[in-house]
């Protein structure tokens, strides 16, 4: 007969639960260590490992975040096509409208040569209301090179004495600058071996032709104040060391040079005209004639214009604006055309 075994199967069965029970609190464990780490700073190797499994193991990481996956069909395309090509060609339309509204005249000055003082009219064929805006254009003159974007020193601009010259290569020192008998702002000789303040390309090149303007022989005010951006006066500040500057930083004319222009006849604003300029009316330009544009052939050129609440005048944005919502229109129409000789296609294989 044999011997009877329940008290140790018993045994058996209670150190099997035993063990499954150490091994669920160990899981519940882990899994409290793990919620801890997510608001907690990570203390050891072990903590680490647990937030870079969760972190890989996250939705964002594998891709599993909630998506729309919307199925375009012939229908909704051609809705969308419409909408876009009604909304782009009214907005160009507007665009357009306001800026034919916009009054500008140009004088061409190239002609001045190297004379120093060139006396010039312009005259006013339609009335200009005020605010009428002076800009000064050169054509021809690529100021996006990044070489050339590049050679200044913002700290310099600044107001900071610089360690790191290099900014400001391939004109670093006064006699790199071509001064001539220039003097500081405190009127003493600037020696040419000291770094030159402001210094690189982009303060060599700035624009440095003047004008007064008149009607009847009475002078015309031009505000030449508040031409800058605002962040831009901000940032320009005067050096300490007034006998080494050859530039005041802070004059907005510099200021507003130093901003580079995208295009390659870049428009600069040089002063504003607070009142109307009557049709008829000839006005008379003196023109301190000091900027070379012979070295890369270009042309010197003043604007008066005015401006509305789309800025100056710029034909080619609304020009753009009725291009792209003609452009889609024309696919509105086209994309049922094709589909429906693609459909008669697929009908007859």
């Amino acid at each position: 007969m044999q011997p009877n075994n329940y008290p140790i199967d018993s045994d058996i069965n209670q150190n099997f639960h035993q063990e499954a029970g150490s091994l669920t609190n160990l899981k519940e464990q882990q899994k409290v260590k793990r919620l801890r780490s997510r608001t907690t700073v990570v203390e050891n190797r072990d903590d680490e490992d647990l937030v870079y499994e969760r972190i890989k193991d996250s939705a964002f990481k594998q891709q599993r975040l909630p998506a729309w996956r919307p199925v375009p069909t012939i229908l909704s395309l051609v809705i969308v096509l419409l909408i876009f090509g009604i909304v782009f060609i009214v907005l160009g339309i507007i665009l357009l409208v306001y800026s034919n509204k916009i009054k500008s005249v140009e004088l061409d000055y190239t002609n001045c040569g190297n004379v120093s003082f060139c006396s010039k009219t312009i005259n006013i064929s339609e009335t200009i209301e005020g605010p009428v805006f002076v800009y000064y254009q050169l054509n021809g003159f690529f100021q996006n090179s990044r070489r050339y974007v590049k050679s200044k020193n913002i700290k310099q601009l600044q107001g900071d004495e610089i360690s790191d010259k290099d900014d400001c290569s391939p004109v670093i020192y006064n006699k790199d600058m071509d001064l001539g008998d220039k003097q500081s702002l405190n009127n003493t000789s600037l020696s040419p071996n000291d770094v030159a303040i402001p210094c690189g390309l982009m303060a060599k090149t700035f624009f440095n032709d003047s004008y007064a303007f008149s009607i009847n022989g009475t002078e015309l005010f031009v505000n030449e104040t508040g031409i800058a951006f605002g962040k831009d006066r901000d940032l320009f500040k005067k050096n300490y060391n007034m006998d080494k500057q050859w530039m005041d930083l802070t004059n907005e004319h510099f200021i507003v040079w130093m901003r580079p222009s995208g295009l390659p006849n870049p428009k600069k604003l040089w002063g504003r005209i607070d009142q109307d300029l009557e049709s008829g009316t000839q006005i008379e330009v003196i023109i301190n004639n000091n900027y070379n544009v012979n070295f890369y052939d270009g042309k010197k050129k003043i604007i008066l214009s005015n401006a509305n609440k789309f800025g100056g005048k710029n034909k080619v944005l609304g020009i753009s604006y009725i291009i792209v919502g003609g452009i889609s229109l024309v696919f509105a129409i086209l994309f049922p055309i094709g589909y429906k000789f693609q459909l008669g296609k697929e009908k007859y294989l």
